[in-house]
């Protein structure tokens, strides 16, 4: 049987939450929340040997996909957030936008975690999901794992060098 990891809830919605809050600039779809989601924690992983929702993530066409993802948003959808289908473009398909309708709670994280929820935001804030998928696509933990396969997050060590050689 295969352990799964210990999602925190609580913790996991505020995540949702506070990235609604955060980016309301109209480019926060249901893509761009899933990498958000791989690169908080990812990154914090990275630097504090733990992630922050407890998810782990599958390695899909359009780039890690958190496992709980799905099923967090729609626990949330119509309670905490709104969801909405935007037409982006002629030819593309709808976006699925997210809203919040609630504040996040900041008493859920540590004074790391929400350094890092910051530094994530706004680095990624003015990307669309297609170019973070493709941002994500470039890193160890998607190259180095089977499609479909579970990603390791001790993968997330390998990063940066991967992409500081990629530039050689």
């Amino acid at each position: 049987m295969v352990k799964r990891p210990k999602i925190d809830e609580k913790k996991y919605k505020n995540v949702v939450l506070f990235f609604a809050n955060k980016i309301r600039n109209g480019t926060l779809g249901k893509l761009k929340l899933m990498k958000l989601l791989y690169f908080l924690d990812f990154d914090f992983f990275e630097k504090y040997g733990r992630s922050v929702t407890g998810d782990e993530y599958l390695r899909f066409e359009y780039g890690p996909v958190p496992r709980m993802g799905e099923k967090m948003l729609k626990k949330m959808s119509g309670k905490e957030i709104k969801i909405t289908k935007r037409k982006v473009a002629l030819g593309l398909n709808d976006q699925m936008h997210i809203e919040a309708l609630k504040d996040f709670d900041i008493n859920v994280f540590t004074k790391e975690e929400l350094l890092m929820l910051e530094d994530i935001a706004d680095k990624w804030e003015k990307f669309a999901g297609a170019e973070m998928k493709n941002a994500s696509h470039g890193e160890a933990p998607w190259i180095a794992t089977k499609p479909n396969d579970v990603i390791d997050y001790n993968l997330s060590y390998y990063r940066n060098k991967y992409a500081e050689m990629e530039q050689l």
